[in-house]
Order: C-alpha cells, then sequence, then structure tokens
C-alpha cells in the first residue's frame, strides 16, 4: 500500500483487527516507503495515544469526541509541556524522526479530532480555535447515523452537505486542515475536487476483495442459457 502511490495510510485501531504490536509494525513497514503514517486511535485514551506516537505516528485521530473540553484532553496527551501532558519516551520516534524530536514534536505531530456526532458538529469551529489542533477529519458513516439520515454517508444529501461544505470553510478560515474518509471512488473524487486536504479513501480489505472479484469475473468464463 505505501509504494501503491498514496500519499498517507491510515492504520485503523478503532475498526480494524490490530493490536498496538500489529500497529507498531505497519509503522515500521510504512517507514519504507514514501507514504506519511497515520493512527485512528481506538479511543480518547492517552496510554493509547502516546503509545503509537512513541512508536513513530506522524498523526493521530480520534474518534467519540464531542465536546471542546474531551478535544482539549486528546490534545493534551498529544502534547509535551507547556502544551500538553504527554510524558517523554519517543523510543522508536526519536529514531525516525532525529535525535531533537523531543524539541519539534508539538510541530511535528498532527491531531485531528473526528467530527463524526451531531454534538460535535455543532461545536466544530470551537474544536479548531483549541491551540494543537491541526484540522478535523469527518466520520460520514457515524456522522449520517448520529443524525439520523435515512442515507449513510451519502455527501450529497443536504444535511450531511452543508456540514461537510461548513467544515471546510472553517479549516480554510483558521488555516487548519480538512479530511474526510469515503469508500466510494466517485464520491472520494468529488471530495477531494472540493478543497479537502486528505480524502481518506476505502480500507485494505476493501480494495482487496474489489480487486479479487474483478480478477475472478475476468477469468471465469461467462454464464450460458
Amino acid at each position: 500500500m505505501g509504494h501503491a502511490g498514496f500519499d498517507s495510510l491510515t492504520i485503523d485501531m478503532q475498526h480494524g483487527l490490530m493490536d498496538f504490536q500489529t500497529t507498531l509494525g505497519m509503522l515500521q513497514a510504512i517507514a519504507a516507503t514514501p507514504a506519511k503514517p497515520y493512527v485512528r486511535l481506538p479511543w480518547n485514551d492517552p496510554a493509547v495515544i502516546m503509545h503509537v506516537l512513541d512508536a513513530g505516528a506522524a498523526g493521530v485521530i480520534c474518534p467519540g469526541l464531542n465536546t471542546p473540553e474531551e478535544v482539549k484532553q486528546f490534545v493534551g496527551a498529544c502534547r509535551y509541556p507547556p502544551l500538553g501532558f504527554r510524558s517523554i519516551g519517543p523510543i522508536r520516534a526519536t529514531l525516525k524522526y532525529g535525535a531533537d524530536y523531543i524539541q519539534r514534536a508539538n510541530e511535528l505531530v498532527e491531531v485531528f479530532p473526528m467530527i463524526e456526532t451531531a454534538e460535535a458538529a455543532q461545536h466544530l469551529e470551537a474544536f479548531l480555535d483549541i491551540p494543537g489542533v491541526d484540522g478535523l477529519f469527518i466520520g460520514p458513516y457515524d456522522l449520517s447515523v448520529s443524525l439520523g439520515l435515512d442515507e449513510v454517508a451519502n455527501i450529497y444529501h443536504p444535511v450531511l452537505r452543508a456540514i461537510i461544505e461548513r467544515t471546510v470553510k472553517a479549516c480554510r478560515a483558521k488555516n487548519k486542515k480538512a479530511l474526510i474518509f469515503s469508500a466510494n471512488p466517485e464520491q472520494a473524487k468529488a471530495l477531494g475536487e472540493m478543497d479537502f486536504d486528505i480524502v481518506c479513501h476505502s480500507t485494505d480489505s476493501l480494495l482487496l476483495q474489489e480487486a479479487v472479484q474483478q480478477r475472478i469475473a475476468y477469468l471465469r468464463p461467462p454464464t450460458i442459457g
């Protein structure tokens, strides 16, 4: 994946089927490629946050955040004092990013709260005002369900579309990054044209399944009758 042409890869510890040790191996593998390594955290847990940053994640994406207070807690775990309370012990991060990692980490590490609930969407501008937040990551699936929409992750639904456009506008105004996930290739392309900095497209399992299905359809003789 890292050599396939993606600008970045996100290791999903929330829904992906891996633990920390597997995540570490993935970070090591991605380091041998041009792709930038991000980690989507399982939750807003300072212990996990510090662990994956010490392991060399270039940025972290946090689900389950609803209020500015929760975002402040998230950011605090990502930043060394005086900006936060991250504990010092960047074992692999120092090897990857250099001996001065501790001095540069607060600028180097990217911190992205997720907008995936109706409550979080209400506070998205306030999230961007919190020092140490580098941008916002929209989770359109959970956000659609939280909003009670009859269509899930349809970026053309007017309610979801309004939040998407508002997020991009707010990020541009604060000079922060706007990120979003999309498993639909047509919608992912459209989102890229909407001025998102990163469109996190699909998953390894989906891409593999699609490729295998296409190959089987090509190789299998057509059904007669």
